[in-house]
């Protein structure tokens, strides 16, 4: 910017005389009412591209997330029991499905749901007899209450265990189901947030739908395009060997 002075002698003394009109700004150019809604029109439409993207993505990574740290859960309690030389034969509880009373301890602080022995409790927290909060991974079935009604409790972070301990079963074997994120939080779909463990003849857990578990079809019990009654038992293996699974699983929510 440029602007002049001048020195001017007045009564013995100097005094600095500015020109003033250097120091006007020139006007600016303002947006108009069309570009600024034109602006922000662009801009929502781009919003309506990326958050849903975003919000799926999110979604994906905490259910991926919740189901490691329940497997991891799981299996250290199964290993701490085999370290203490506590039996995992589900036929050494006797009959009333006692397996459950002992498996719970060893997690901080959980809290017992029950048993179809003598009543699952009835509330927001538990899978009890009657309750329909559970759908097959096509959402298209409720899932078969028998499978899940041989002890259950809630971990801290709001997780449900159930457990199925066929003591009658000639061949019996130990299932053990978890919803990572609680009955409370939705889908509520086997295969999304429910989701199925196995513990085999070395008494190690492994996700159903590997080799040697009762599941192993995954074409037919891990498939959102079929409809019957266990669809969704297998993806636990899937959920474990794909790392996108669960950004494709999001995707079926319907």
């Amino acid at each position: 910017m440029k602007f002049t002075n001048k020195l001017e002698k007045r009564g013995g003394g100097t005094c600095l005389k500015l020109n003033l009109s250097a120091f006007q700004l020139s006007p600016k150019k303002a947006f108009t009412l069309a570009e600024v809604l034109i602006t922000l029109g662009i801009i929502g439409v781009v919003a309506a591209l990326t958050i849903p993207g975003l919000i799926q993505k999110n979604q994906a990574n905490k259910l991926k997330s919740q189901y490691l740290k329940a497997y991891s859960e799981i299996a250290q309690s199964i290993k701490l029991m085999k370290n203490d030389d506590v039996s995992l034969g589900t036929r050494t509880y006797g009959s009333g499905n006692s397996f459950y009373k002992t498996f719970y301890t060893y997690f901080k602080n959980a809290h017992l749901c029950g048993t179809s022995g003598t009543g699952i409790k009835k509330d927001n927290l538990c899978f009890y007899g009657g309750d329909t909060s559970y759908k097959t991974l096509d959402g298209q079935y409720s899932v078969p209450y028998n499978y899940f009604d041989d002890g259950q409790f809630v971990l801290m972070d709001g997780a449900l265990v159930l457990l199925e301990n066929p003591y009658s079963s000639t061949n019996p074997t130990l299932w053990i189901h978890v919803d990572i994120n609680g009955k409370t939080q939705k889908p509520n779909r086997w295969g999304i947030d429910l989701f199925t463990f196995y513990m085999n003849d070395d008494e190690e857990i492994v996700p159903m739908g590997a080799k040697g578990t009762s599941y192993s079809d995954t074409d037919k019990f891990c498939n959102p395009k079929l409809s019957n009654g266990t669809n969704g038992i297998a993806c636990a293996v899937k959920a474990m060997d794909n790392s996108d699974y669960f950004k494709e699983a999001v995707k079926w929510i319907k």
